[in-house]
């Protein structure tokens, strides 16, 4: 998948915001998902599908820590 300026400026603006990755990819996912006039209708399911693909073992890895963390 080729990267364009755009989403590489992006890219650096979130990792200079030190945003928590989780919190990063379920942002992008849902603003490419509502984003019907920039994003073609292909390339927008084909994006959501794979930052779902990380979100899910990182959101569930989110809910073990939490979970661990009240039973302390």
């Amino acid at each position: 998948m080729d990267i364009t300026p755009q989403e590489e400026n992006m890219i650096k603006a979130l990792r200079e915001a030190e945003l928590p990755p989780l919190f990063v990819l379920i942002r992008m996912r849902s603003d490419i998902l509502n984003d019907t006039v920039n994003v073609d209708e292909g390339r927008r399911d084909d994006v959501v599908q794979a930052l779902e693909k990380y979100i899910g073992p990182l959101w569930g890895d989110y809910h073990d820590g939490k979970h661990s963390n009240t039973e302390e």
